[in-house]
């Protein structure tokens, strides 16, 4: 193999999930070049990255043909999208083998694998198809620039003294029926105070006005950080606390540990393998969210059932 395009437009998570890929392609094909076709959030994730040869960023509207151009007769491409588009652009660039889990311009078609599945193992089984094997499954960090670095760990040491632990919390993701209660967080946090650590938030520009309503007696980083700074301060903190949440997966990209609470997805599918500690409960109707035949969630008893103990108990066990 001399040249591979990869075609994923996803999600932070889903993105930092296809990494493994990226870098087996490079063991196992040495001389192989990758171009990574991207979502623009994809792209300040994925910038850096040693096992990529190009990357390009892509959203509906943007020029079609500079990315028939970098893709022009790869030898395969590799659709880890469901919709149609990516694939229409790898068969409108002549590459004879396309392998993904869509319907259209597919002409290597996988099949669906089980739920369960560890979530980058089922983008691992689809280069298989070309011969690409590892047992790595480990996901690459977000390239960090030496003034983002320095930055992130100045703003670190001006909230805290070098005694002080800093625990960083993200209580909110994408879906609000994944999120743990704020009561429970802030009782969370009332008993780290008590063990003199610093308590910081992270989240997007849209959770900025929620996390100080919610939590007012934290330093709140939402907003203030691009998505590298955030792996940085991640990588500076002692701890992660969270729910089903991009920051978990970014998290886990770094040797900080991490609690995880877990309600309506499904662990073995989503949760990091190693350094995290994965606080669920399975009941009668969980895990439903997105999966097929499952209605919507009305009322996410799954995770309201987790006592704020079982996650203070797994959070002592990391920092005392």
């Amino acid at each position: 193999m001399k040249k591979i395009c990869i075609m994923h437009q996803a999600s932070i998570g889903d993105t930092l999930m296809a990494t493994p890929v990226y870098r087996a392609i490079k063991e196992c094909y040495l001389e192989c070049k990758t171009v990574v076709v991207t979502s623009h959030v994809g792209y300040e994730l994925l910038y850096g990255n040693p096992h990529i040869d190009t990357l390009l960023p892509y959203k509906k509207g943007d020029d079609v043909l500079t990315i028939i151009k970098n893709i022009w007769r790869s030898e395969a491409a590799v659709i880890f999208d469901y919709h149609y588009r990516n694939a229409f652009y790898a068969f409108l660039a002549l590459i004879p083998k396309r392998i993904g889990y869509g319907k259209d311009f597919i002409n290597v078609r996988m099949q669906d694998e089980p739920l369960e599945m560890f979530e980058p193992l089922k983008y691992l089984s689809v280069v298989k198809q070309l011969g690409i094997h590892t047992e790595d499954l480990t996901l690459t960090r977000p390239y960090v620039s030496k003034q983002e670095k320095e930055r992130v760990i100045s703003i670190c040491d001006s909230i805290r003294k070098p005694s002080q632990k800093l625990i960083l919390i993200v209580p909110f993701s994408m879906s609000s029926i994944k999120d743990w209660e704020p009561v429970k967080y802030r009782e969370i946090i009332r008993r780290l105070k008590e063990l003199d650590c610093v308590v910081a938030m992270t989240g997007g520009v849209e959770q900025i006005e929620l996390i100080n309503k919610e939590f007012p007696d934290v330093v709140n980083f939402a907003g203030k950080l691009n998505l590298r700074e955030s792996a940085e301060l991640i990588a500076q903190a002692d701890l992660q606390i969270c729910g089903c949440t991009a920051m978990l997966h970014v998290c886990s990209t770094t040797d900080t540990p991490s609690v995880a609470i877990y309600g309506p997805t499904i662990p073995e599918q989503w949760a990091p393998r190693k350094n995290c500690k994965v606080i669920t409960h399975r009941i009668e109707c969980s895990p439903c969210y997105n999966i097929p035949g499952k209605p919507p969630c009305t009322n996410n008893r799954c995770i309201k059932e987790i006592e704020v103990d079982e996650v203070w108990n797994a959070v002592q066990q990391v920092i005392c």
